[in-house]
């Protein structure tokens, strides 16, 4: 079960995870490289663990997007 929630944007599985009345915890994480920035605000599911009957969730922020995709994804 745990794999369907890796990899997808956190405010969707976190909904999925109510619904379905399963206890989880959160912790965050980041990369230690500035390379690429990243959009604190869209927070991605990077690890799922079953510890002691609930989920550990890790989060991620996701990559910015630059100006002209989200333009083009607009219209």
């Amino acid at each position: 079960m745990r794999d369907l929630f890796s990899a997808r944007p956190w405010a969707h599985v976190q909904k999925e995870l109510a619904a379905a009345d399963i206890s989880y915890t959160v912790r965050r994480t980041r990369t230690p490289r500035a390379f690429f920035k990243v959009d604190e605000a869209q927070l991605y599911v990077v690890r799922v663990r079953e510890a002691d009957g609930r989920l550990a969730v890790t989060l991620a922020p996701g990559p910015m997007r630059s100006a002209s995709l989200a333009a083009r994804e607009t219209s």
